[in-house]
Protein backbone atom coordinates (compact mmCIF):
# COMPACT_ATOMS: atom_id res chain seq x y z
CA UNK A 1 0.00 0.00 0.00
CA UNK A 2 2.71 2.35 1.03
CA UNK A 3 4.53 1.44 -2.04
CA UNK A 4 1.37 2.45 -4.47
CA UNK A 5 1.23 5.58 -2.86
CA UNK A 6 5.05 6.50 -3.10
CA UNK A 7 5.05 5.25 -6.80
CA UNK A 8 1.50 7.91 -7.99
CA UNK A 9 3.49 10.56 -6.03
CA UNK A 10 6.86 9.68 -8.10
CA UNK A 11 4.41 9.24 -11.11
CA UNK A 12 2.42 13.05 -10.16
CA UNK A 13 6.00 14.85 -9.56
CA UNK A 14 7.44 13.75 -12.73
CA UNK A 15 3.59 14.70 -15.17
CA UNK A 16 4.49 18.36 -13.17
CA UNK A 17 7.70 18.17 -13.83
CA UNK A 18 6.98 17.45 -17.76
CA UNK A 19 4.47 20.09 -17.56
CA UNK A 20 6.38 23.24 -16.35
CA UNK A 21 9.40 21.98 -18.62
CA UNK A 22 6.46 22.10 -21.80
CA UNK A 23 5.40 25.66 -20.06
CA UNK A 24 8.78 26.79 -19.85
CA UNK A 25 9.22 25.90 -23.53
CA UNK A 26 6.66 27.71 -25.10
CA UNK A 27 7.00 30.65 -22.80
CA UNK A 28 11.11 30.58 -24.46
CA UNK A 29 9.57 30.15 -28.00
CA UNK A 30 7.77 33.09 -27.54
CA UNK A 31 10.36 35.09 -26.97
CA UNK A 32 11.91 34.34 -29.37
CA UNK A 33 8.80 35.33 -31.65
CA UNK A 34 9.26 38.80 -33.60
CA UNK A 35 6.30 40.16 -33.07
CA UNK A 36 7.15 42.45 -36.31
CA UNK A 37 6.95 39.55 -38.34
CA UNK A 38 3.80 38.00 -36.27
CA UNK A 39 1.93 41.31 -37.74
CA UNK A 40 3.17 40.98 -40.79
CA UNK A 41 1.58 37.31 -41.17
CA UNK A 42 -1.58 38.51 -39.80
CA UNK A 43 -1.55 41.40 -42.44
CA UNK A 44 -0.75 38.86 -45.47
CA UNK A 45 -3.73 36.56 -44.35
CA UNK A 46 -5.92 39.59 -43.92
CA UNK A 47 -4.84 40.92 -47.20
CA UNK A 48 -5.61 38.11 -49.05
CA UNK A 49 -8.96 37.57 -47.66
CA UNK A 50 -9.99 41.01 -48.43
CA UNK A 51 -8.90 40.69 -52.16
CA UNK A 52 -10.58 37.73 -52.28
CA UNK A 53 -13.98 39.14 -50.84
CA UNK A 54 -13.67 42.23 -53.14
CA UNK A 55 -12.54 40.64 -56.53
CA UNK A 56 -15.88 37.51 -56.32
CA UNK A 57 -16.86 36.84 -59.77
CA UNK A 58 -20.61 38.62 -59.59
CA UNK A 59 -21.28 39.56 -63.46
CA UNK A 60 -19.80 39.97 -67.27
CA UNK A 61 -17.89 42.94 -66.24
CA UNK A 62 -16.67 41.63 -63.37
CA UNK A 63 -15.40 38.56 -65.10
CA UNK A 64 -13.55 41.04 -67.50
CA UNK A 65 -12.11 42.69 -64.87
CA UNK A 66 -10.49 39.34 -63.21
CA UNK A 67 -9.22 38.56 -66.63
CA UNK A 68 -7.97 41.97 -67.03
CA UNK A 69 -5.98 41.32 -63.63
CA UNK A 70 -4.52 38.41 -64.27
CA UNK A 71 -3.16 39.43 -67.83
CA UNK A 72 -2.09 42.88 -66.70
CA UNK A 73 -0.10 40.60 -63.57
CA UNK A 74 1.51 38.10 -65.70
CA UNK A 75 2.88 41.01 -67.78
CA UNK A 76 4.26 43.17 -64.53
CA UNK A 77 6.09 39.31 -63.22
CA UNK A 78 7.41 39.00 -66.94
CA UNK A 79 8.84 42.47 -67.19
CA UNK A 80 10.17 42.02 -63.76
CA UNK A 81 12.00 38.58 -65.11
CA UNK A 82 12.96 40.20 -68.22
CA UNK A 83 14.16 43.33 -66.61
CA UNK A 84 16.60 40.99 -64.44
CA UNK A 85 17.41 39.26 -67.41
CA UNK A 86 18.35 42.04 -68.68
CA UNK A 87 20.64 42.84 -65.86
CA UNK A 88 22.06 39.73 -66.03
CA UNK A 89 23.26 39.61 -69.64
CA UNK A 90 25.16 42.82 -69.22
CA UNK A 91 27.09 41.48 -66.39
CA UNK A 92 27.58 38.66 -68.46
CA UNK A 93 28.75 41.14 -71.41
CA UNK A 94 31.00 43.31 -68.67
CA UNK A 95 32.73 39.56 -67.58
CA UNK A 96 33.44 38.87 -70.78
CA UNK A 97 34.64 42.29 -71.70
CA UNK A 98 36.83 41.84 -68.04
CA UNK A 99 38.48 38.75 -69.01
CA UNK A 100 38.78 38.91 -73.04
CA UNK A 101 40.95 42.33 -71.84
CA UNK A 102 42.32 40.22 -69.21
CA UNK A 103 44.01 37.83 -71.33
CA UNK A 104 45.39 40.30 -74.32
CA UNK A 105 47.09 41.85 -71.09
CA UNK A 106 48.20 38.65 -70.29
CA UNK A 107 49.82 37.90 -73.50
CA UNK A 108 51.76 41.14 -73.01
CA UNK A 109 53.17 40.24 -70.41
CA UNK A 110 53.98 36.46 -70.95
CA UNK A 111 55.85 38.19 -74.02
CA UNK A 112 57.49 40.27 -71.90
CA UNK A 113 58.27 37.84 -69.06
CA UNK A 114 59.74 34.90 -71.35
CA UNK A 115 62.19 37.72 -72.55
CA UNK A 116 62.87 38.18 -68.86
CA UNK A 117 63.61 34.82 -68.03
CA UNK A 118 65.89 34.45 -71.04
CA UNK A 119 67.90 37.14 -70.16
CA UNK A 120 67.94 35.41 -66.60
CA UNK A 121 68.62 32.08 -67.93
CA UNK A 122 72.12 33.88 -69.86
CA UNK A 123 72.99 35.36 -66.94
CA UNK A 124 72.98 32.01 -64.80
CA UNK A 125 74.85 30.49 -67.64
CA UNK A 126 77.94 33.23 -67.01
CA UNK A 127 77.72 33.09 -63.96
CA UNK A 128 77.68 29.58 -63.78
CA UNK A 129 81.21 29.47 -65.26
CA UNK A 130 82.67 30.64 -62.14
CA UNK A 131 81.44 28.52 -59.08
CA UNK A 132 81.27 30.23 -55.04
CA UNK A 133 84.83 28.44 -54.45
CA UNK A 134 86.20 30.30 -57.93
CA UNK A 135 84.95 33.89 -56.95
CA UNK A 136 86.23 32.98 -53.19
CA UNK A 137 90.43 31.77 -54.78
CA UNK A 138 90.39 34.09 -57.58
CA UNK A 139 89.95 37.24 -55.20
CA UNK A 140 92.43 38.62 -52.81
CA UNK A 141 89.86 41.73 -51.34
CA UNK A 142 88.06 40.33 -49.24
CA UNK A 143 85.42 43.11 -49.17
CA UNK A 144 84.91 42.50 -53.19
CA UNK A 145 84.54 38.32 -52.84
CA UNK A 146 81.60 39.22 -50.39
CA UNK A 147 80.13 42.12 -53.01
CA UNK A 148 80.25 39.18 -55.66
CA UNK A 149 78.90 36.33 -53.54
CA UNK A 150 76.08 38.91 -52.84
CA UNK A 151 75.23 39.95 -56.55
CA UNK A 152 75.54 35.69 -57.40
CA UNK A 153 72.90 35.10 -55.14
CA UNK A 154 71.12 38.08 -55.92
CA UNK A 155 71.16 37.14 -59.35
CA UNK A 156 69.99 33.48 -58.55
CA UNK A 157 67.22 35.20 -56.83
CA UNK A 158 65.81 36.89 -59.08
CA UNK A 159 66.05 34.37 -61.27
CA UNK A 160 63.58 32.19 -59.18
CA UNK A 161 61.35 34.56 -58.90
CA UNK A 162 60.90 35.57 -62.70
CA UNK A 163 60.38 31.92 -63.18
CA UNK A 164 57.50 31.53 -60.53
CA UNK A 165 55.68 34.55 -61.87
CA UNK A 166 56.18 33.29 -65.89
CA UNK A 167 54.69 30.03 -64.60
CA UNK A 168 51.30 31.98 -62.68
CA UNK A 169 51.30 33.70 -65.97
CA UNK A 170 50.93 30.79 -68.28
CA UNK A 171 48.22 28.68 -65.14
CA UNK A 172 46.38 32.33 -65.37
CA UNK A 173 46.33 31.97 -69.28
CA UNK A 174 45.60 27.99 -68.84
CA UNK A 175 42.00 29.16 -66.52
CA UNK A 176 40.66 32.35 -68.40
CA UNK A 177 40.11 30.30 -71.06
CA UNK A 178 37.35 27.75 -69.87
CA UNK A 179 36.04 31.03 -68.34
CA UNK A 180 35.51 32.88 -71.45
CA UNK A 181 33.68 29.86 -72.93
CA UNK A 182 31.85 29.23 -69.63
CA UNK A 183 30.39 33.49 -69.65
CA UNK A 184 29.67 33.08 -73.66
CA UNK A 185 27.25 30.51 -72.47
CA UNK A 186 25.87 31.93 -69.96
CA UNK A 187 25.08 34.98 -72.19
CA UNK A 188 23.68 33.10 -75.01
CA UNK A 189 21.28 31.11 -72.70
CA UNK A 190 20.21 34.49 -70.85
CA UNK A 191 19.34 36.27 -73.92
CA UNK A 192 17.51 33.05 -75.30
CA UNK A 193 15.34 33.41 -72.00
CA UNK A 194 14.92 37.09 -72.91
CA UNK A 195 13.32 36.29 -76.05
CA UNK A 196 11.31 33.73 -75.02
CA UNK A 197 9.87 36.39 -72.06
CA UNK A 198 9.69 39.17 -74.61
CA UNK A 199 7.88 36.83 -76.89
CA UNK A 200 5.17 35.66 -73.25
CA UNK A 201 5.07 39.23 -72.96
CA UNK A 202 4.07 40.36 -76.69
CA UNK A 203 0.94 37.76 -75.95
CA UNK A 204 0.11 39.20 -72.94
CA UNK A 205 -0.17 42.76 -74.20
CA UNK A 206 -2.41 41.30 -77.15
CA UNK A 207 -4.88 39.67 -74.77
CA UNK A 208 -4.66 42.80 -72.33
CA UNK A 209 -5.96 44.93 -75.42
CA UNK A 210 -8.91 42.28 -76.39
CA UNK A 211 -9.94 42.60 -72.84
CA UNK A 212 -9.86 46.16 -72.41
CA UNK A 213 -11.90 46.80 -75.23
CA UNK A 214 -14.59 44.16 -74.41
CA UNK A 215 -14.34 46.10 -70.89
CA UNK A 216 -14.66 49.78 -72.47
CA UNK A 217 -17.55 48.47 -74.37
CA UNK A 218 -19.36 47.96 -70.95
CA UNK A 219 -19.33 51.29 -70.00
CA UNK A 220 -21.19 53.37 -72.20
CA UNK A 221 -22.85 56.80 -69.72
CA UNK A 222 -21.44 59.10 -67.46
CA UNK A 223 -23.57 57.62 -64.50
CA UNK A 224 -21.60 53.83 -65.37
CA UNK A 225 -18.27 55.62 -64.81
CA UNK A 226 -19.11 57.04 -62.01
CA UNK A 227 -20.63 54.17 -60.32
CA UNK A 228 -17.35 52.12 -61.46
CA UNK A 229 -15.14 55.21 -60.26
CA UNK A 230 -17.22 54.73 -56.56
CA UNK A 231 -16.65 51.12 -56.52
CA UNK A 232 -12.93 51.28 -57.23
CA UNK A 233 -12.65 54.06 -54.10
CA UNK A 234 -14.57 51.94 -51.69
CA UNK A 235 -12.43 49.01 -52.62
CA UNK A 236 -9.25 50.97 -51.73
CA UNK A 237 -11.00 52.41 -48.70
CA UNK A 238 -11.61 48.93 -47.44
CA UNK A 239 -8.23 47.91 -48.17
CA UNK A 240 -6.52 50.88 -46.59
CA UNK A 241 -9.09 50.72 -43.20
CA UNK A 242 -7.78 46.69 -42.95
CA UNK A 243 -4.07 48.02 -43.53
CA UNK A 244 -3.98 50.38 -40.89
CA UNK A 245 -6.07 48.22 -38.28
CA UNK A 246 -3.69 45.51 -38.57
CA UNK A 247 -0.32 46.62 -39.12
CA UNK A 248 -0.80 50.23 -36.85
CA UNK A 249 2.65 51.65 -36.82
CA UNK A 250 5.24 48.56 -37.52
CA UNK A 251 7.76 49.23 -35.54
CA UNK A 252 10.78 50.21 -37.59
CA UNK A 253 14.31 48.48 -36.50
CA UNK A 254 16.23 51.49 -38.46
CA UNK A 255 15.94 55.13 -36.65
CA UNK A 256 14.73 57.61 -39.49
CA UNK A 257 13.53 60.65 -39.30
CA UNK A 258 9.93 61.75 -38.47
CA UNK A 259 8.57 61.80 -41.99
CA UNK A 260 6.06 65.09 -40.64
CA UNK A 261 9.32 66.70 -39.65
CA UNK A 262 9.49 66.89 -43.74
CA UNK A 263 6.30 68.26 -45.08
CA UNK A 264 7.06 70.25 -47.92
CA UNK A 265 10.64 68.46 -48.50
CA UNK A 266 9.92 65.35 -49.44
CA UNK A 267 11.03 64.31 -52.61
CA UNK A 268 8.73 63.61 -55.50
CA UNK A 269 7.84 59.52 -56.54
CA UNK A 270 8.57 60.10 -60.43
CA UNK A 271 9.07 63.19 -62.61
CA UNK A 272 6.19 64.60 -65.30
CA UNK A 273 3.55 67.14 -65.47
CA UNK A 274 0.62 66.97 -63.20
CA UNK A 275 -1.99 65.34 -65.05
CA UNK A 276 -4.77 65.38 -62.34
CA UNK A 277 -4.23 67.58 -58.95
CA UNK A 278 -5.63 66.38 -55.62
CA UNK A 279 -9.06 67.77 -55.29
CA UNK A 280 -9.82 68.57 -58.67
CA UNK A 281 -12.96 67.19 -60.39
CA UNK A 282 -13.53 64.20 -61.59
CA UNK A 283 -16.46 62.32 -64.04
CA UNK A 284 -18.54 65.60 -64.44
CA UNK A 285 -17.65 66.92 -61.19
CA UNK A 286 -19.56 63.95 -59.08
CA UNK A 287 -16.34 62.44 -57.70
CA UNK A 288 -12.92 64.15 -56.63
CA UNK A 289 -9.52 62.90 -56.91
CA UNK A 290 -8.01 61.70 -53.46
CA UNK A 291 -4.62 61.87 -55.12
CA UNK A 292 -2.48 63.53 -57.95
CA UNK A 293 -1.51 61.82 -61.78
CA UNK A 294 2.03 62.44 -63.14
CA UNK A 295 2.20 62.36 -66.59
CA UNK A 296 5.56 59.75 -66.31
CA UNK A 297 6.19 57.58 -69.19
CA UNK A 298 5.82 53.83 -69.09
CA UNK A 299 9.11 52.11 -67.24
CA UNK A 300 10.12 55.97 -65.65
CA UNK A 301 11.12 54.82 -62.14
CA UNK A 302 9.09 55.18 -58.94
CA UNK A 303 10.57 56.13 -55.67
CA UNK A 304 9.79 55.53 -52.29
CA UNK A 305 9.55 59.23 -50.95
CA UNK A 306 10.74 58.19 -47.52
CA UNK A 307 11.84 55.41 -45.55
CA UNK A 308 9.48 52.77 -44.82
CA UNK A 309 7.90 49.23 -44.96
CA UNK A 310 5.61 48.22 -47.96
CA UNK A 311 2.40 46.65 -46.25
CA UNK A 312 0.90 46.39 -49.69
CA UNK A 313 2.50 45.22 -53.29
CA UNK A 314 -0.57 43.33 -55.17
CA UNK A 315 -3.00 44.38 -57.68
CA UNK A 316 -5.98 45.75 -56.61
CA UNK A 317 -8.66 45.99 -58.68
CA UNK A 318 -9.46 49.78 -60.55
CA UNK A 319 -5.86 50.24 -59.83
CA UNK A 320 -3.85 48.21 -60.99
CA UNK A 321 -0.44 47.06 -59.83
CA UNK A 322 -0.17 48.98 -56.49
CA UNK A 323 2.48 49.42 -53.98
CA UNK A 324 1.91 50.77 -50.54
CA UNK A 325 4.26 52.22 -47.82
CA UNK A 326 3.92 52.46 -44.39
CA UNK A 327 5.84 55.52 -42.92
CA UNK A 328 5.23 55.43 -39.27
CA UNK A 329 3.20 57.69 -37.28
CA UNK A 330 0.07 57.27 -39.19
CA UNK A 331 1.54 58.02 -42.15
CA UNK A 332 1.14 55.79 -45.87
CA UNK A 333 2.12 57.10 -49.27
CA UNK A 334 0.06 54.83 -52.49
CA UNK A 335 1.90 54.15 -55.81
CA UNK A 336 -1.00 52.69 -57.81
CA UNK A 337 -1.41 51.68 -62.05
CA UNK A 338 2.30 50.68 -62.23
CA UNK A 339 3.70 48.47 -64.42
CA UNK A 340 6.12 46.67 -62.10
CA UNK A 341 6.28 45.75 -59.09
CA UNK A 342 9.88 45.36 -57.77
CA UNK A 343 9.32 45.58 -53.85
CA UNK A 344 7.38 42.83 -51.63
CA UNK A 345 5.20 43.15 -49.00
CA UNK A 346 7.57 43.02 -45.61
CA UNK A 347 10.67 44.82 -47.43
CA UNK A 348 11.85 47.78 -46.17
CA UNK A 349 12.77 50.96 -48.38
CA UNK A 350 14.36 54.14 -47.98
CA UNK A 351 13.66 57.31 -49.80
CA UNK A 352 14.75 57.56 -53.80
CA UNK A 353 14.87 53.70 -53.68
CA UNK A 354 13.48 52.52 -56.99
CA UNK A 355 9.87 50.17 -55.64
CA UNK A 356 8.22 49.71 -59.71
CA UNK A 357 8.25 51.26 -62.31
CA UNK A 358 5.79 53.58 -64.18
CA UNK A 359 2.80 51.67 -66.28
CA UNK A 360 -1.09 52.05 -66.99
CA UNK A 361 -2.54 49.24 -65.21
CA UNK A 362 -6.06 49.03 -64.07
CA UNK A 363 -7.50 49.48 -67.25
CA UNK A 364 -5.38 52.92 -67.59
CA UNK A 365 -5.50 53.82 -71.42
CA UNK A 366 -2.26 56.51 -70.84
CA UNK A 367 0.87 55.36 -68.68
CA UNK A 368 1.14 57.31 -65.51
CA UNK A 369 1.97 57.35 -61.80
CA UNK A 370 -1.27 57.94 -59.55
CA UNK A 371 0.38 58.92 -56.25
CA UNK A 372 -1.88 59.67 -53.02
CA UNK A 373 -0.43 60.03 -49.34
CA UNK A 374 -2.83 58.73 -46.39
CA UNK A 375 -2.93 60.47 -42.33
CA UNK A 376 -4.53 58.15 -40.16
CA UNK A 377 -6.05 56.44 -43.23
CA UNK A 378 -7.56 59.71 -44.87
CA UNK A 379 -6.66 61.33 -48.22
CA UNK A 380 -3.97 64.10 -47.56
CA UNK A 381 -2.99 66.96 -50.41
CA UNK A 382 0.39 65.60 -51.80
CA UNK A 383 1.48 68.81 -52.84
CA UNK A 384 1.65 70.04 -49.14
CA UNK A 385 4.27 67.30 -48.85
CA UNK A 386 6.34 67.32 -51.96
CA UNK A 387 8.96 69.95 -52.82
CA UNK A 388 7.81 73.12 -54.93
CA UNK A 389 9.61 71.10 -58.32
CA UNK A 390 10.00 67.66 -59.01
Amino acid sequence: MHSTVKRAKQIALASLSLMLFCTANTLWANDDIDPRETKLNELRQTIEQLKSELDGVKGNRDALLKALEESESKIGQLNKKAKELEAKIDNNQAQLLELKREKEALASVKKQQQRQVAEQVNTAYRLGQQSHLKLILNQRDASLVARNLKYFDYVAAARAEQIAAANHTLERIEKIEPEIAAEQRNLVSNSTSLRAQQKALRAQYKERQSTLKKLQATIITKDQQLKASEKNQKRLQHLIERVVRVSGDLENPVKAQNINSLKGRLPWPTKGPIRHSYNSQRISGKVRWQGMVIGAPSDSPVKAIHHGRVVFSDYLRGHGLLVIVDHGHSMLSLYAHNKTLYKALGEWVNAGEVIAAVGNTGGQTQAGLYFELRYKGNPTNPHRWLKKSA
